[in-house]
Parts: structure tokens; C-alpha cells; sequence
């Protein structure tokens, strides 16, 4: 099973007063999306956006950073003020569990050839600036009620490349994000941000 995602993601890696766009560097890119695969693919099914958690588990919790992140696009997702936010136009990740190789290269050759060239994200109506990002290669360890159906504790490696865009922090209200990528259906969210401490 290849997982594909047209799915959003704003992260926000610095504070500020509006919603304004800012470049966050690349390792950062890159590891917040190493950290959300990572989730994606060590969650239990029950509690995981890909499997049967649907919409109830789609804004994922990285530790500081939450991403909206669904196969067809998170519906909203409500944060305190400050809460950083990842936004990701667009991912696509191989591993081995699904047989798209057994290498470093195969697996990120393989996450490439499936990603867009790309993505447009819109924040409130304005275009945010998308950057591209790509996962290390990652060692991951399938639980129970996984997305494959395989034992618990089964190894494999699995790489994700993706289109991502950083935001500064968004201010209390609803904020909505659109993302267009292709021929894909616009994938919608809010962002709720809510008033007070």
C-alpha cells in the first residue's frame, strides 16, 4: 500500500504577530517531515489519519509543531496561540513494507518520481512560499494494528519527499488554507486559533 498525500501541513518554526510567510531553513523542512512520516507510520491504525482514526487523528502532534495531515486534507485543526504548525503541500513516501525497494536509493528514487513538480498553498487567500523537503532515509518499527497488516515490532526503511511551507505564527481566529497541486481535487483546512493563553 502506497501511501500518497494531498494532504496540508503549515508549520510555523519562529514566532510572530501575523500570518505572514518566512523561510525556515531546509533541515528543518526536512526533519519535521522525517518526523511526521515517522508518526504516520508508527501510530496504531485505530489512532492514525491513514488508517481507521480518520479525521479525529489528522492533526498530528510533533512536539511542539502540529500538522494537519490527511489523505484527503485535514477538515480543522484547533491550536493555542504560539502553537507551531506544519503545512505540507504535498508528500509522498516508499518503503520497504510496500515492496518499493530495498535500498536508500531505490526508496528516495521511488518518493521523487511520485511527487508532483508543484504545489500551491494559499494562507487566508494570499500564496505562501513552497520549498521542497526530503526525509533522511528512516529506520521504522511497525506496532500493533499497523497500516500494513504486519506483525508488531517488523523493521523496514521508508523515505518521503514532499513540497512544505513555512509560516510564522498565526493570530487568534480561523485561518484557511487551500492547497492546489496539479490535477489533484483543492484540499481545504482551518486553522483555529484560539484567543487567550
Amino acid at each position: 500500500m502506497t501511501i500518497v498525500v494531498s494532504a496540508l501541513l503549515a508549520t510555523v518554526f519562529s514566532a510572530g504577530a501575523g500570518p505572514t510567510a518566512s523561510a525556515a531553513p531546509q533541515a528543518q523542512a526536512n526533519d519535521a517531515l522525517a518526523a511526521l512520516w515517522t508518526s504516520v507510520l508508527e501510530t496504531p491504525s485505530a489512532q492514525n489519519s491513514f488508517g481507521d482514526g480518520g479525521q479525529e487523528y489528522a492533526c498530528w502532534d510533533l512536539g511542539g509543531i502540529v500538522a494537519p495531515f490527511h489523505p484527503v486534507g485535514a477538515e480543522s485543526c484547533t491550536v493555542k496561540p504560539g502553537t507551531k504548525i506544519f503545512i505540507v503541500g504535498y508528500s509522498y513516501e516508499c518503503s520497504t513494507f510496500e515492496g518499493n525497494g530495498s535500498t536508500e536509493a531505490e526508496l528516495r528514487a521511488c518518493a521523487r518520481e511520485n511527487s508532483p513538480t508543484e504545489s500551491v498553498v494559499r494562507l487566508d487567500g494570499e500564496p505562501v512560499p513552497v520549498t521542497e523537503a526530503e526525509t533522511p532515509l528512516l529506520p521504522i518499527t511497525l506496532p500493533s494494528d499497523n497500516l500494513f497488516g504486519m506483525p508488531a515490532g517488523t523493521t523496514g526503511l521508508s523515505v518521503g519527499h514532499g513540497w512544505v511551507a513555512p509560516l510564522h505564527p498565526l493570530t487568534p481566529g480561523t485561518h484557511t488554507i487551500v492547497i492546489s497541486t496539479g490535477a489533484l481535487p483543492l484540499v481545504t483546512t482551518q486553522i483555529i486559533v484560539e484567543p487567550g493563553s
